[in-house]
């Protein structure tokens, strides 16, 4: 299981219905947050240290897999800034 590191130092497993939620919520269809899910999950192994990435380098790897499925959700996925 790989974890993932936010911004704020805390480390939480990685999920990826996280991934599927917000791509969804961004204009993507399902089968497109399925691609792209599975996408960065087979992205993890190359980049994980330690078993832990970071929660930006995910964020950028989303959005570089989702300009290649819906240019328009990925945008919207872009411009999402967290409200704290």
């Amino acid at each position: 299981m790989y974890k993932v590191r936010k911004n704020d130092g805390v480390e939480e497993d990685f999920d990826k219905n996280k991934i599927l939620s917000g791509c969804m919520k961004s204009g993507a269809s399902i089968d497109e947050a399925e691609k792209v899910a599975t996408g960065v999950e087979t992205w993890l192994p190359q980049v994980a240290t330690n078993g832990v990435v970071a929660s930006t380098d995910i964020k950028i790897k989303v959005i570089e897999l989702l300009r290649g499925a819906n240019p328009n959700a990925a945008a919207s996925f872009e411009g999402y800034k967290k409200v704290l």
